[in-house]
């Protein structure tokens, strides 16, 4: 347990975390049933989903919750691709000279400010609306490192789907809503 609070303390420490929370046992399956439930409906009206990131945290010995504020740092990794079988046809990029050199590029279309189509991989719209393609939110990696949280071991972390930030909001942070907050879930797979 001296360790899961040390990661908690560490995790209130960084630019936009708010709170943070050990996850109970039992919150891990009602989690992963709403996230099933919410990749039933389409996105944005745009195609089904599948939250690969919160199974991949969840299968973690220790799982973390971190409530965020609008001063969280997102960083520059893909938080939603889209795919085509296996293959990445869309992704989101939040890195600004990416998206100028995406915006040079005759095979790229912006179907968001900060998300690209490459229209060479697919047959945009019909392969999304005939459902061939597949929004994914992947787990996140190390690779965007928040400060002292990599001294406890190896982790990954994802954002999960409304109806989970509701569910996690309403479990463990009173039920506030708070315009501008949001949740990330952070899966230690394993600790020092």
């Amino acid at each position: 347990m001296e360790i899961v609070n040390r990661i908690l303390g560490c995790l209130t420490k960084i630019k936009g975390i708010q709170s943070a929370f050990a996850l109970e046992e039992a919150d891990r399956f009602a989690l992963l049933e709403i996230e099933i439930q919410a990749e039933k409906k389409s996105f944005m009206g745009m195609g089904k989903t599948y939250n690969s990131g919160i199974r991949e945290v969840l299968r973690c010995p220790l799982v973390v919750l971190a409530i965020t504020n609008m001063d969280f740092e997102w960083g520059c990794q893909s938080h939603m691709l889209l795919k085509k079988d296996d293959e990445i046809v869309g992704e989101e990029v939040t890195d600004p000279s990416r998206i100028k050199e995406l915006e040079r590029q005759e095979n790229v279309s912006f179907l968001h400010k900060n998300f690209v189509i490459y229209k060479d991989k697919i047959d945009f719209p019909c392969d999304i609306i005939e459902k061939r393609c597949c929004f994914e939110l992947p787990a996140l990696t190390q690779e965007q490192c928040f400060l002292g949280l990599a001294d406890y071991g190896v982790y990954v972390f994802c954002f999960p789907s409304t109806p989970g930030d509701v569910f996690l909001k309403n479990k463990y942070y009173g039920g506030l809503d708070e315009q501008g907050t949001g949740t990330v879930v952070f899966g230690f797979k394993e600790c020092r």
